[in-house]
């Protein structure tokens, strides 16, 4: 009776899965990196050459191969078997594929590979240079599952195949996940590489872009390939290789590429099902169509649009919402040593070259034995052809086989295996021809164990034979990149998705925000009473109009002196008659804080040797840099320092030769350079811009641009345009010059805007009205002059807000 062991259950498991990740890890999932294979598919491409299924040979079913595999060396199932075979010979999932298969083995569409009966294959030729010289002792053998077969630890491959074509698998514990690349680099970064053993990862990437996948597209962070070649992990990302079409039905996007590892029809339904949610959602994304018209000479998904829709922002939610962009995690987790480690792109090629040197010293010194053993033979049997009449006596005269290699050995003085070659001899060998071949033999054995001891005793010689076998391989098997690498950046920014337009921007008085198509105002004629604006309610009413576009960064301006800023696009688009939502839903406000300007900045890259220029109430001016503004946190940023009395009323962007025209309710005016104030920081409080007199405030600034004139509103409904030629340059500080001769019939002056003759303004009024006017219909008057009615208001109305409305040219 066997004996019974008592054994912790804890220990034994410890020890049970500590075996079995081993067997998983070295034996399973994870490759050589010599050979950049697992074992199941290097038993593969064992099989197939002992069955000689060279790329010339005839097809062999695919069960015959498994069967083989299983049968000898991997006795798992067949179904995992043949679904290494197949991957072998499928193009969109090896770079560069080592089998060539016959039949159905599956496609991009992740449609599977018909049974293995029916479908037949053979290697590429690419294999056969994974297995050449596997015959002369060049790697190291081991006994199969049951001991009674041979089969390689490793291929004595001529190909860098762990990163020709990548790999990924998952283990206990670990996992590994290398992208494949082109061949025609790796080549160049190995030759490089030998030469110049001390180079650095960004030295070899001069030769070795990066990755270059089995279905091409297009790597957008290709900046981040060196600090991943550097450790070995990371992750960069694919996006699909698109082309936009027009025909008389409007724009297509054409899909020609797709990322590595997405199933076409999983993508195509992807889109589809984007679409549905959005338009479940009421939102539409302006696809028309979708068809696969892709054949045998590549992918082609056509995406129809809508007409009017623009493209690019339909690619954009795509990539963001389907796998038309994906991420590549990349985890260079290899066997070295037979010990599994992360390496990276250096030390994988350095392995794959100590690789090279052992299988060409091994494959030399055999080379080296044979040519010294068929050498001493030689020699023995020119030795016994010179003197052939004495070796043809011994030979009679001997009672057998034995007795004449002892005789033979003594007499001319021959080893054991020579004496056995002249025994085994022919008699037409006695001839003169032969004799001469003998000597010729002799003299190519004596070069080619001449040459093998250069190569084993010059290392220098023995690099370069891998510098030629590399560049043959390159040239025969070489092709041009794939994969464009580009430094465009993965992420999608949600403006990405945004179709530009221009919008009014309005605000009222009680912090209400909304965005509106600057294309609902129709042009009035001067003096009409105008259309609604915005709902009114509550007495609240429209303080500030402002004409952006969608992608334009808005700078808010508060009361308190504090810097908030917001997407345009975020601004939820309403309709005239709907008073939006509160400023509180998009910036953290105190309670008694107000928005006092919003400024539309366009272009973030515009912002340099720029300023924010703000002005209070109370006459105060300040300027800094704009650049002290980027990147405001959601709760604001301090912009200046302001008495409890005083408010922020007018902020610009200024330059340093710039000149700005200060106007006050009560129609004073004063003109002066941006230089006469001097940049200050965020929290300083600012100089005076004007002395005010009692009663009197600041309404707002304009820059002073001499190609236009100048635009006054006042709250009564009057306007004027006056030249800014009739504003004189003054010093900072003073009382300035009037604007208007006096305000008591036509109302304070609301706003003062630069204008040219073909700009239109909208007019808002309190009781939430707006009309639309062209400035050209506004009479240029003098300085004093009052000014014409420019809207009829209805009895308690009065004028809030006016701004310039920006046509698209």
């Amino acid at each position: 009776m066997s004996e019974i062991l008592n054994k912790s259950f804890e220990e034994e498991l410890k020890e049970s899965y500590l075996l079995y990740s081993l067997s998983v890890i070295t034996s399973r999932a994870i490759p050589d990196v010599r050979d950049g294979l697992k074992p199941v598919q290097r038993r593969i491409l064992y099989s197939m050459d002992e069955l000689n299924l060279k790329h010339n040979a005839a097809y062999k079913k695919c069960a015959r191969i498994v069967g083989e595999v299983m049968g000898k060396y991997h006795p798992h199932g067949d179904a995992a078997i043949y679904d290494a075979l197949v991957r072998m010979a499928q193009p969109f999932s090896l770079r560069y594929p080592l089998v060539i298969g016959q039949g159905n083995f599956g496609s991009i569409d992740k449609d599977p590979a018909a049974a293995m009966r029916y479908t037949e294959a053979k290697m590429h030729e690419l294999a056969e240079y994974m297995l050449m010289d596997i015959d002369k002792n060049t790697v190291e053998m081991m006994d199969n599952f049951d001991g009674s077969l041979k089969e390689p630890w490793v291929l004595p491959t001529r190909l860098p195949n762990l990163l020709m074509n990548g790999v990924n698998g998952i283990a206990v514990g670990m996992a590994t996940n290398i992208p494949s690349h082109n061949l025609t680099e790796l080549a160049e970064g190995i030759k490089y590489l030998i030469d110049n053993p001390d180079a650095s990862v960004e030295e070899l990437m001069k030769f070795i872009k990066g990755p270059d996948l089995p279905t091409g597209g297009i790597i957008v962070d290709g900046d981040k390939l060196k600090d991943i070649y550097e450790t070995g992990r990371g992750t960069f990302h694919i996006r699909s290789k698109y082309e936009f079409e027009e025909n008389k039905n409007g724009m297509s996007i054409v899909i020609k590429e797709i990322p590595y590892g997405v199933s076409k029809a999983d993508l195509i339904t992807q889109i589809a099902n984007y679409v549905t949610k959005q338009k479940e959602n009421k939102k539409d994304v302006g696809i028309r169509n979708i068809r696969d018209e892709s054949d045998k000479e590549g992918i082609r998904v056509v995406i129809e649009l809508k007409k009017n829709v623009n493209p690019q922002r339909v690619v954009n939610q795509l990539l963001k919402h389907t796998q038309m962009q994906i991420s590549f995690p990349v985890q260079m987790t290899v066997i070295d040593n037979r010990k599994p480690r992360v390496m990276n792109l250096k030390e994988i090629l350095q392995a794959f070259i100590n690789h090279r040197v052992d299988v060409i010293t091994r494959r030399t010194q055999f080379e080296l034995d044979k040519a010294r053993k068929r050498s001493h033979i030689v020699e023995g049997l020119m030795k016994a052809s010179e003197g052939i009449e004495a070796v043809i006596e011994i030979i009679r005269q001997s009672e057998g086989r034995e007795e004449a290699i002892n005789s033979l050995m003594e007499i001319i003085n021959v080893t054991k295996e020579q004496a056995n070659a002249i025994v085994d001899m022919r008699l037409i060998s006695l001839s003169k021809l032969e004799g001469q071949k003998l000597e010729k033999e002799y003299a190519e054995l004596t070069e080619k164990i001449k040459i093998a001891l250069e190569i084993l005793n010059n290392r220098e010689k023995l690099m370069e034979i891998i510098k030629e076998e590399t560049e043959e391989i390159k040239l025969k098997f070489g092709d041009e990149r794939r994969t464009v690498i580009t430094n465009s950046g993965a992420k999608i920014e949600e403006s990405d998705n945004i179709e530009e337009e221009d919008l009014v921007i309005v605000l009222t008085q009680w912090g209400y925000i909304k965005a509106m198509k600057s294309s609902e105002y129709k042009v009035q004629n001067r003096g009409g009473k105008g259309a609604k604006a915005i709902k009114k309610s509550d007495n609240d009413f429209i303080i500030q109009v402002l004409q952006t576009n969608s992608l334009s960064k808005l700078l808010f301006i508060t009361s308190k002196g504090k810097a908030f800023e917001l997407n345009a696009y975020k601004i939820e688009k309403s309709s005239k008659d709907t008073k939006g939502k509160h400023i509180s839903t998009y910036l953290y406000l105190e309670n008694d804080e107000k928005i006092k300007t919003i400024i539309p900045i366009e272009n973030k890259k515009d912002i340099e040797n720029k300023y924010i220029m703000l002005f209070t109430k109370k006459g105060t001016v300040k300027r800094t840099a704009l650049e002290e503004f980027s990147n405001i946190r959601r709760n604001g940023l301090k912009a200046i320092t302001i008495k409890e009395d005083d408010t922020v009323v007018d902020a610009l962007i200024v330059e340093e030769k710039d000149e700005v025209l200060v106007i006050s309710a009560k129609g004073m005016s004063l003109r002066f350079r941006v230089s006469d104030v001097r940049p200050m920081g965020r929290s300083a409080a600012g100089v005076r811009s004007i002395k005010l007199r009692e009663n009197d405030e600041v309404v707002n600034a304009v820059m002073v641009d001499n190609e236009k004139s100048l635009l006054l509103i006042t709250k009564y409904g009057f306007a004027k345009r006056v030249d800014f030629k009739d504003f004189r340059l003054q010093n900072r500080g003073g009382v300035g010059l009037k604007c208007v001769k006096e305000t008591s019939r036509i109302g304070d002056i609301v706003k003062a805007l630069a204008v040219t003759d073909e700009s239109h303004v909208i007019v808002f009024t309190k009781l939430g009205k707006a009309i639309r006017e062209e400035v050209s219909t506004i009479s240029s008057l003098s300085r004093y002059a009052i000014g014409v009615r420019a809207i009829r208001l209805d009895k308690e109305d009065i004028v809030a807000d006016a701004a310039v409305v920006i046509e698209d040219e």
